[in-house]
C-alpha cells in the first residue's frame, strides 16, 4: 500500500510519516520546493514536489496512492493574510479532493483542528456533535479550516470515503516551528508566563495524534469527525505550568492557579496572538472508543518534548530572548 502525506515535513505530518513507515506502508510526501526537510531526513520516503495551489502537481502526487493524509495547511494570526489562508486551506483542500477522487483513492483522511469543533450552547467541552460556532470571533485561520473541513465532509456525503480528524495540542519531539504548544512549553522553561486561553487546552502526545490518523483510515466512519486528544489532557494554565516544571526538573514559576489576574493576563496574551478561542478543551472519547486512540501519559509526552528542545538549543535561545 502507498500513502500520500501532505504537510509531511511538519511536526504532526512527520510523525504520521513515521507511523506509516513503522506499519510497513510506502510513503510519498508532497513537499513544497521551499519547505525545510529536516524532519524527513534519513527516512525512506518518496518526496515529490508540488503545491496545493497547483492541481496538476496534486494529480501527479496522488497517482498510485490508495490513501491520502491531508495535513498541509497555512497558519497565520495576521488578519491581512486572510485571503491567502482561504486560498491555501480551502481551495487547496478542494483541489486535493478532486485529484484524489479522479485517481480512485480508497480513503482520504482530512486533518482539521480542534478549533473547528463547536461547544454546547451553555458551555463545556468541545464535542464532535457540535459544528463550528465561532464565526464572529474566530480568526481567518479558524474560519478557513472550518470551511476546508466542510469541503471534506461534503465530499463524504457525496460518496467519497473521507474521514476528518481534529487534533488537540500535540506534544513531543521534532517540534521545529515551534508550534503554539512548543512556545508555551519553552516559555515555562524560560520562567515566563505563556499565553493561554482562559478555559484551558487539551494536550496529547504527538505520536498518539499520528497513530490516530492511521486508525481513522483503518476504522473511521466516512463522514465522521474524530477529536484526537487525551482523556486527562484538559489543563488550565496553572496545571500546565506545574506539569512542565515538574517534568523539566525546575522550580515552578510562582503562579497561583486561582489568581484571576494571572488567568486574565494569560488569556489576553492568547487573544493577542491571532484571536485564539477562550478554550481549546475537548472530549476525545469518541476517538478513544471507536478508533482505539492511544493515551500516552502526558508526563511522558512532555518529557520527550523538553528533551528534544534542550538537545537542539531551543531553551537557551528562548532564555536569551533570541529568535526560535
Amino acid at each position: 500500500m502507498r500513502a500520500l502525506v501532505t504537510g509531511a515535513t511538519g511536526f504532526v505530518g512527520s510523525a504520521v510519516v513515521r507511523e506509516l513507515l513503522a506499519a510497513g506502508v510506502e510513503v510519498r510526501a508532497l513537499v513544497r520546493t521551499t519547505s525545510p526537510r529536516e524532519n524527513l531526513q534519513g527516512l525512506a520516503v518518496e518526496v515529490v514536489e508540488g503545491d496545493l495551489s497547483d492541481l496538476a502537481s496534486l494529480r501527479r502526487a496522488v497517482q498510485g496512492c490508495q490513501v491520502v493524509y491531508h495535513l498541509a495547511a497555512l497558519y497565520s494570526p495576521r488578519p491581512e493574510d486572510g485571503g491567502h489562508l482561504y486560498e491555501v486551506n480551502v481551495g487547496g483542500t478542494e483541489r486535493l479532493l478532486q485529484a484524489a477522487q479522479e485517481a480512485g483513492v480508497l480513503r482520504f483522511v482530512h486533518t482539521s483542528t480542534i478549533g473547528t469543533v463547536g461547544r454546547p450552547p451553555g458551555g463545556g467541552l468541545a464535542s464532535e456533535q457540535y459544528p463550528f460556532n465561532d464565526w464572529e470571533r474566530g480568526s481567518h485561520y479558524a474560519r478557513s479550516k472550518a470551511l476546508a473541513e466542510a469541503k471534506a465532509l461534503a465530499a463524504a456525503r457525496a460518496g467519497f470515503p473521507v474521514v476528518v480528524v481534529n487534533p488537540c495540542a500535540p506534544v513531543g519531539a521534532r517540534d521545529r516551528g515551534p508550534s503554539s504548544t512548543g512556545h508555551r512549553i519553552l516559555a515555562v522553561l524560560a520562567r515566563r508566563i505563556p499565553s493561554f486561553p482562559l478555559g484551558g487546552i487539551n494536550f496529547v502526545a504527538v505520536r498518539d495524534v499520528a497513530r490516530g490518523h492511521l486508525l481513522a483510515a483503518e476504522r473511521g466512519r466516512p463522514g465522521e469527525r474524530y477529536i484526537l486528544g487525551h482523556a486527562q489532557g484538559n489543563l488550565d494554565l496553572a496545571t500546565f505550568v506545574r506539569l512542565v516544571a515538574e517534568v523539566a526538573g525546575i522550580p515552578a514559576p510562582r503562579l497561583r492557579a486561582r489568581n484571576p489576574l494571572l488567568r486574565l493576563y494569560g488569556a489576553l496574551r492568547a487573544r493577542e496572538r491571532g484571536q485564539q478561542p477562550e478554550a481549546l478543551t475537548a472530549d476525545p472519547h469518541k476517538a478513544i472508543s471507536e478508533l482505539g486512540l492511544p493515551q500516552t501519559p502526558l508526563p511522558e509526552a512532555f518529557a520527550e518534548a523538553i528533551a528534544w528542545f534542550r538537545e537542539h538549543g531551543y531553551v537557551e535561545r528562548m532564555v536569551k530572548g533570541g529568535k526560535l
